[in-house]
């Protein structure tokens, strides 16, 4: 039969890329829903969505980043959920002028880092869009006990599984043309780690957890977040962790490297909630500060103690 639509040729493609065998699949793709039994324990499942112009640029992110960093980001919140994860499906509305090669690239992008921690692309959807490319992704995991956002309490402190504002000086950097003298912060932005790696050493220290989420839209939104609006939190910004690439792109751009550690988003290290007497058991981790009953957000930096009044961060409806 002649005529037939393009997209049908599409989806046979995709699905030669990313099929995986897991025994759980019961009905793979091909056919009008995934099937698979269920995995011990919960099921946890997470989602996130990434608009052309709004979350990256073309400018400076490949087809093969993206596929790369949008599956990261979602497993980035099963990790902060103290979980396995096991299987993705993905929407995309793509323009009309993107190619078969940039399809293509997109998925093995995306399935190079699924490949990483067994997780098998198992469904979506594709249409076309009308202009920006957008990008939905959704995966599925499992785990005993979730980790949550929990009820944290004054005192207690906030440690963090690596350096912060890598991400932003990598975005600044290539934003400025100048990538190619911060290459670990491009790589950062480009291609963030999500950090499942950490969920097994987690869970065998669960009882000293209080609370564990990603960081993804910088420090500061996101111990606002964790403070529940009753709590404040103090950075104790001299102990922090701040990566060289960090430290010299702020000098080179006349800012300060605090601004990249309050402010960055998207690094997606792991923030973890501890009890000060169970600080010790976490000694890989960077203390960044702690919560208090003011709910004043202050940072204390060079001896002294200044409150911040505006917020900086990311707004995604402004």
């Amino acid at each position: 039969m002649q005529n037939l639509p393009k997209e049908w040729n599409r989806i046979d493609k995709i699905k030669s890329l990313v099929q995986r065998h897991n025994p759980n699949t019961v009905v793979g793709l091909g056919d009008d829903g995934f099937v698979f039994r269920n995995f011990p324990g919960l099921s946890v499942i997470a989602q996130d969505m990434m608009i052309e112009e709004v979350h990256f640029s073309f400018d400076y992110t490949s087809a093969s980043d993206l596929g790369h960093k949008i599956l990261a980001v979602n497993l980035s919140d099963l990790a902060a959920m103290g979980a396995t994860a096991h299987f993705a499906q993905v929407s995309l509305g793509l323009p009309a002028h993107l190619t078969q090669t940039w399809l293509d690239e997109f998925y093995q992008g995306m399935t190079q880092l699924g490949d990483q921690f067994q997780v098998e692309i198992v469904g979506g959807d594709l249409c076309l869009s009308p202009k920006a490319t957008v990008v939905d992704v959704s995966v599925y995991g499992s785990c005993e006990t979730p980790f949550t956002r929990g009820n944290v309490q004054p005192g207690q402190l906030l440690l963090a599984s690596g350096p912060l504002g890598l991400s932003h000086a990598g975005l600044l950097a290539l934003q400025n043309k100048i990538g190619d003298r911060y290459p670990e912060s491009v790589l950062r932005h480009k291609r963030p780690t999500p950090r499942l790696d950490l969920v097994s050493s987690l869970h065998q220290q669960a009882h000293a957890v209080r609370a564990l989420m990603d960081c993804s839209d910088g420090l500061i939104n996101d111990v606002t977040i964790l403070a529940h609006n009753r709590l404040g939190f103090q950075v104790w910004a001299e102990q922090a962790l701040i990566h060289p690439e960090v430290a010299t792109l702020a000098k080179e751009l006349g800012t300060s490297p605090t601004d990249f550690l309050l402010w960055g988003g998207e690094d997606y290290q792991l923030l973890l909630v501890v009890d000060e007497t169970d600080r010790d058991r976490f000694p890989e981790w960077n203390v960044l500060g702690q919560f208090t009953e003011t709910p004043v957000i202050a940072v204390r930096e060079d001896g002294k103690v200044r409150n911040l009044e505006t917020f900086k961060g990311w707004k995604h409806f402004g």
